[in-house]
């Protein structure tokens, strides 16, 4: 280590000593000078601040070809490439259009390094901060039909939701669409459902990424970047209500601590909403009053977000980031059900519970990134630690769950944490030989909050098997993973507009799980009494994740490409115990998907007109489905195939100063291929086979269509007015694989009006102005019930803001 330190500080001096220099100015159209325009260089250590004539200048800048990144608020952002060359400062002048006459250009991630979004050879949606803001973009749900093939379920709260692109989703524990927080690996599920607060961008990347970025990539990856604090100090206010009791409240604040040295970023938000569906009562046998005509599924949410960041060189830098969050209710919506699809249609704002739960959700997520910046390449070292910590009672699901571990019932669960480590290198200059190879690691200790838990016996039920009033069944799963992983990506430039890729990863898990049988244990007058000793299983995965592409530059503004990709999920342990005859594998093998696409990506018009276009084929393998698997007895196995087709389209565009269309389309042709789900009925004992062969993949929209449009009218100097109008129409799809509840094709129509003088906003906004009653949650196999949850009726209110 000591060598590999004193070696990187020789190549710092050497670099520093045959360095040049960058100067320029940022102006507008009328050749005035952009005061406080941001200037980065793309995959370096160097941002700066243009001064109040808008002159800015990078120094110790060794020979190369550089792209810089420009942006200042109010204005279209843009990307200059400049050569810098030995014994000369390079001079340049940069103009900013209006961000109301023109589109701005993007910058992204996807390659684990920053780049063009024409560059790279995946179809990707890039959400930045104004257009979060405008679309009141405040979770991942948002995001349905605003990205192509998109889709969003989920059981009541946000950290038990389901996203699915192109089809692929989750029928196991693992995830099927990977999210990223700053650099942060969401392994679990539940780690989602971080509310949206000082959003840089949101990158969505559509099909299998598992060269790059490894598990649960199957469907795509949710990429959220926050924003980090500059050389100015800035900060905003917000707030803002609205029916069903929703309050919100964000602040933040950064500033540099030290000039180009030490900076410090802020964030606040607090939430509450009340709920919307109104418990009845009647015919359940509740024999608590009180509950009826209770509104159901409020939450409250606090979350913050601490940054700092340290340079002590133009070539180091050192990156802690903070973020903790807690949710929690008295009237949850956690793994609540409407108790058919047909009552929940005929009555969508009705639920009908004995008793209302209650839930507590903490999360912290810490990460340290420190990166070097050599002269050709980046080292990024990326460590971070997640706990989380959720308890939950009360729950009718029908029956009362509650938590529960070793103490009290409705406790919040030991932790789930998670320490991973990611070292990755990577080439940062334009040459015709790019890079990108790494290693991956984590440990996970998991407390799944579905399978720790106590069962409430009815007296009848206790009675039946033999226990006193008032006990409780336990069950409980405690596991223990980590993971291996080594990656690596090469891009070759064959000519000057043919680049080639190629890829490769490889995974190893290791997997074991403790846990105990239905009646092994339960909870007697306050005392555990194990009847069965706890179950110890173990497991051993690999998987191989190759890439391949080829991408061919039509022009400076114009690409295209085709590209192949594999994701996998891996494989897991069936938490329950099965008698030694019985034969029945107690692990299941990780799930596979292959990707073959074709794209198109282009700006034109003076940067007024973008389109993106892909076409794409996905075989997915080795499902993991849960099936009858001996006589009563059920578990997760590798059973089918699917297949996910289709095409997608995204279209932006200013036709006139202050006006803004946008638009997308996805359309997804799916099927299963070649299996069967085996059910047995637990009154006859007759087993059956349902083929679902042929049919659609569940909660999988045949199409998403969204179109908005938005304009900007300045009244003034300082005053500006702002109208926009949305449209998403998903269409029809089955919830289930046997493909007998059907959600019919919906519209939903958005809007948000409002005002801004200099700083200050005031804006009015409806969600669902229509009121279109649609599925939020259908059960992916039917066969043990029809219960749903149906999604909100519309919403509407106001935020207020300020800048500074």
């Amino acid at each position: 280590m000591k060598k590999f330190t004193i070696t990187l500080l020789l190549l710092s001096s050497l670099v520093i000593l045959h360095a040049q220099s960058i100067t320029g100015k940022i102006k507008d159209v009328n050749g005035n000078g952009i005061d406080a325009a941001t200037i980065s260089i793309l995959n370096s250590n160097k941002t700066t601040i243009a001064d109040a004539q808008g002159a800015f200048s990078f120094k110790n800048i060794a020979p190369g070809v550089y792209q810089l990144s420009v942006s200042s608020i109010g204005y279209a952002a843009q990307l200059k490439e400049v050569k810098v060359t030995s014994n000369q400062t390079t001079e340049i002048a940069i103009i900013l259009n209006e961000q109301n006459q023109q589109l701005g250009e993007v910058v992204v991630t996807a390659n684990k390094r920053e780049e063009d979004i024409i560059r790279v050879a995946t179809s990707i949606t890039s959400l930045s901060a104004k257009k979060i803001e405008d679309t009141r973009t405040w979770g991942l749900k948002d995001l349905t039909a605003l990205v192509p093939n998109y889709s969003y379920q989920e059981l009541g709260v946000a950290s038990q939701q389901l996203q699915s692109i192109r089809g692929i989703q989750a029928f196991s524990e693992n995830p099927a669409v990977s999210t990223y927080i700053d650099d942060v690996n969401n392994l679990d599920i539940l780690a989602n459902g971080f509310a949206f607060a000082d959003i840089e961008r949101i990158e969505v990347l559509r099909g299998p990424q598992g060269t790059l970025f490894g598990r649960n990539a199957m469907g795509g990856v949710v990429n959220i970047i926050t924003k980090k604090p500059t050389n100015k100090a800035s900060g905003f206010v917000e707030a803002g209500a609205g029916n069903q009791g929703l309050q919100r409240y964000s602040a933040g604040f950064k500033t540099p601590i030290i000039k180009d040295k030490l900076f410090l970023g802020l964030t606040g938000l607090f939430q509450t909403r009340d709920g919307y569906l109104k418990n009845d009562t009647t015919g359940t046998g509740a024999s608590d009053g009180t509950v009826n005509g209770k509104l159901v599924g409020g939450e409250k949410n606090l979350y913050g977000n601490l940054f700092l960041k340290w340079l002590p060189s133009n070539q180091f830098s050192l990156t802690l980031n903070v973020k903790v969050q807690s949710d929690w209710s008295n009237n949850t919506g956690f793994m609540i059900s409407q108790p058919s699809d047909a009552i929940a249609f005929a009555k969508p704002d009705n639920v009908y519970l004995r008793r209302i739960g209650e839930h507590k959700r903490n999360i912290i997520n810490n990460s340290l990134v420190a990166k070097f910046y050599g002269n050709s390449f980046t080292f990024t070292s990326i460590t971070a630690y997640q706990n989380i910590r959720l308890g939950y009672s009360d729950v009718d699901f029908p029956g009362f769950y509650s938590t529960f571990y070793d103490k009290n019932v409705g406790e919040l669960l030991p932790p789930q944490e998670v320490f991973s480590q990611e070292l990755r290198i990577s080439s940062n200059a334009a040459k015709k030989l790019q890079y990108t190879a790494g290693f991956y690691g984590f440990l996970q200790k998991g407390f799944e909050p579905t399978t720790n838990l106590v069962y409430e016996l009815s007296d009848g039920e206790s009675a039946f098997y033999g226990l006193p009033s008032g006990s409780y069944i336990i069950y409980r799963n405690r596991s223990e993973n980590y993971g291996l992983a080594g990656f690596g990506e090469l891009g070759y430039s064959l000519t000057e507009k043919l680049k080639a890729t190629v890829g490769l990863r490889y995974d190893y898990e290791k997997r074991q799980s403790t846990f105990n049988g239905f009646g092994d244990a339960a909870l007697i007058g306050g005392q555990i009494t194990d009847f069965v000793k706890d179950t110890t299983a173990k497991g051993n995965y690999s998987a191989l994740s190759p890439k391949l592409s080829l991408s061919y530059s039509v022009n400076d503004r114009s690409n295209v490409f085709i590209t192949y990709n594999r994701g996998f999920r891996s494989g897991g342990i069936n938490a329950q115990r099965f008698s030694s005859a019985s034969g029945v594998q107690q692990t299941f093998d990780p799930e596979y998907s292959d990707n073959f696409e074709f794209g198109y990506k282009t700006h034109f018009a003076d940067n007024k007109v973008s389109i993106s276009a892909s076409a794409f084929l996905i075989e997915w393998k080795d499902m993991q489905l849960y099936n009858l698997v001996a006589p009563f007895t059920y578990a997760r196995e590798n059973v089918g195939k699917a297949q996910s087709m289709g095409l997608e389209l995204e279209i932006s565009t200013i036709p006139v100063k202050g006006l803004q269309l946008d638009g997308s389309f996805g359309f997804d042709k799916t099927k299963y291929k070649d299996f069967a789900l085996t059910r047995v009925n637990y009154g006859t004992g007759v087993e059956t086979k349902t083929q679902v062969g042929g049919n659609s993949l569940s909660n999988t929209p045949s199409h998403t269509i969204y179109l908005a449009a938005q304009y900007e009218l300045p009244i003034n100097n300082k005053l500006k007015a702002i109208a926009r109008g949305e449209i998403r129409n998903i269409g029809n799809y089955y919830a289930d694989m046997q493909n007998s509840l059907k959600q019919p094709s919906y519209t939903l129509v958005n809007t948000r009006i409002g005002l801004t003088c200099n700083n200050y906003g005031l804006f009015f906004w409806g969600q669902n102005l229509t009121n279109e009653r649609y599925l939020l949650y259908g059960p992916s196999d039917t066969s043990f019930g029809r219960t749903v949850l149906m999604a909100s009726p519309g919403t509407y209110g106001f935020t207020l803001s300020a800048k500074f």
